[in-house]
């Protein structure tokens, strides 16, 4: 049996290695009210290798998967493992199961070498207690098709795509790494963008002169009672501003059958600001939390502004994984960073506090205001340089 973690008689093994296959889909169908065809479906695009089972003296008490991709901050994607599917038994709940798997579960990724694990959490105060916190948005837009207005556009020819064609990815690629918290898709998540719940969404791209993408948006069509649509899209993405209204224009056509445009994105999605007016609506649909799980890996793997040349001296509290603690000493020149252990201390930070400074949602002065952090003003103020970037996002959801 291959265990991730162990303590006593608590141990995070594999799925494959579990013995009691029903016990983990009744986890899971009492967690997120699905029924056993569905969940069973889900289980098989997630893989089942990719599941982790908590055992309790041999008896499964818990279940999450875990989801390998990447996360771009600072232009580069960094790895990032993420959590979902988090599920404990309803009489098994109050045990302080979910609590002791996700522990496990970070110890594991520290072991494996993985920079970040992230989440979308149900109940932040469990994630927060392992040191996950607040990393990014992911707003839920909602607008009237008859408002749709991008203004001159260009007669580019629209064309369908096939949704396994590798230039989408390429196009997205390129996209997403402009935009720190946006995600380097694995198969998981790119399933979910060409099928999410089940429903197909429909890719349609713009391309230049030269026969290359220029931007995407994957559709689908829900019809209301009253026999017209919403029009739903799985992703929106360009290149340029002529390739985005382009975009706007082909689903302004869709204004005849439908009532509204719902899409997500961050607090102001780059497609936002091509609209000639402001009319529409914007709710907060979840705060998705990342964890440093290994500081070495994680501070050396994002990009930074090439621009900045910097030395900051962290001091990293983190009682769950020893390797990260202490101090620590990184150096910033030409985009990129080297670490080592030891220096001055300057700027003392816990492990969350250093996730939501890390994504750039926080500047380590404002994550001193909320008690994240501390040290001189001077040294947080000027640290603030080095992980500043435009408002953490993401428009997937896993």
């Amino acid at each position: 049996m291959k265990h991730a973690q162990s303590a006593g008689n608590i141990e995070l093994v594999d799925h494959e290695a579990s013995r009691d296959r029903d016990a983990v889909v009744r986890m899971l169908q009492h967690a997120f009210a699905g029924d056993r065809e569905g969940i069973e479906g889900w289980m098989k695009v997630g893989g089942e290798a990719n599941f982790r089972t908590l055992l309790d003296s041999s008896r499964p008490a818990a279940t999450l998967l875990r989801i390998p991709m990447g996360q771009y901050f600072g232009g580069r994607s960094v790895k990032m493992l993420g959590i979902a599917g988090v599920a404990v038994a309803p009489e098994d709940r109050g045990r302080g199961y979910a609590k002791r798997m996700m522990q496990c579960c970070v110890q594991a990724a520290h072991n494996e070498g993985w920079p970040l694990v992230g989440l979308f959490a149900s109940t932040h105060s469990l994630y927060r207690s392992v040191g996950f916190e607040h990393a990014g948005h992911r707003f839920q837009y909602t607008i009237p098709m008859t408002q749709i207005d991008a203004g001159p556009h260009s007669r580019e020819r629209v064309v369908p795509l096939d949704p396994e064609s590798a230039e989408i990815a390429e196009c997205y690629a390129e996209f997403a790494a402009r935009y720190d918290g946006t995600l380097d898709r694995g198969p998981y998540i790119w399933q979910r963008v060409k099928s999410p719940r089940g429903e197909e969404h429909h890719p349609f791209g713009v391309r230049d002169e030269h026969g290359t993408l220029q931007g995407y948006v994957f559709v689908n069509q829900k019809r209301r009672a009253d026999g017209r649509a919403d029009v739903n899209l799985s992703d929106f993405v360009f290149h340029s501003a002529a390739a985005g209204r382009r975009l706007w224009a082909l689903l302004a056509d869709y204004s005849m059958m439908s009532h509204d445009l719902i899409f997500f994105g961050g607090p102001t999605h780059p497609a936002l600001l091509l609209l000639a007016q402001q009319r529409y609506s914007i709710v907060n649909k979840d705060t998705w939390l990342i964890r440093v799980s290994h500081v070495k890996a994680a501070l050396e793997a994002r990009g930074y502004a090439p621009c900045v040349r910097a030395q900051l001296h962290l001091d990293i509290t983190d009682d769950l994984v020893p390797a990260n603690a202490g101090r620590w000493t990184l150096s910033i020149e030409d985009g990129k960073a080297r670490t080592e252990q030891g220096g001055r201390g300057e700027i003392r930070v816990d492990r969350r506090g250093l996730a939501a400074i890390y994504s750039g949602l926080l500047t380590p002065t404002q994550a001193a205001n909320v008690g994240l952090a501390s040290g001189d003003p001077a040294a947080l103020h000027a640290a603030g340089s080095a992980f500043a970037g435009g408002a953490p996002w993401m428009s997937d959801h896993f």
